[in-house]
């Protein structure tokens, strides 16, 4: 049974504030510009391969969830126009018959010093663990030294996967045994 997610207020460093809210289905533009302000490293990072465009069937997979099995959080700010603009997502997936659930996350480039993704995924395992899951995986790339200390200060244990050097799995254990 899904629970209900509670839109947070956070401070920026700057005097103003970013909201953390379950992702709408008219956010669909707002998740293509986050991507467009996504450099090609920060891009590779999350995505392990170069892409210039998000896929179609991403977009609405993350846009239609299954409460049930999936959770996808956007941290949002208004712009200089009043405009919202997401500036960071966060998802986790179950897969079918599992307690577990695999976490994705992304800030934009301009906005990655300023603890948003540690916010986003702090919600996402508060998320995770009020709907029953026993823990958090995630799939990060050696290389990606952000997301590797991101992790490790959230407590997530880092090993190496024996027949791939490219990714290392963190894993975050959501219930006490």
């Amino acid at each position: 049974m899904s629970t209900v997610f509670i839109d947070k207020t956070y401070s920026l460093g700057d005097g103003s504030s970013y909201l953390i809210r379950p992702i709408r289905l008219n956010d669909k533009e707002r998740i293509i510009e986050l991507f467009k302000h996504l450099s090609p490293e920060s891009r590779y990072l999350r995505f392990a391969h170069a892409i210039s465009k998000l896929p179609d069937d991403f977009l609405e997979n993350i846009l239609h969830l299954d409460y049930e099995t999936e959770m996808a959080l956007v941290a949002v700010i208004q712009n200089q126009i009043g405009v919202e603009e997401i500036i960071g997502i966060a998802r986790y997936v179950k897969p079918p018959n599992q307690d577990i659930c695999e976490f994705s996350l992304s800030v934009s480039d301009s906005h990655t010093a300023n603890g948003i993704g540690t916010h986003l995924m702090t919600d996402l395992i508060t998320h995770a663990k009020e709907n029953a899951l026993q823990e958090m995986v995630g799939y990060v790339l050696r290389n990606n030294s952000k997301m590797l200390h991101l992790v490790s200060d959230l407590g997530f244990n880092t090993s190496k996967i024996n027949d791939d050097p490219d990714f290392k799995i963190v894993s975050l254990p959501l219930r006490e045994k």
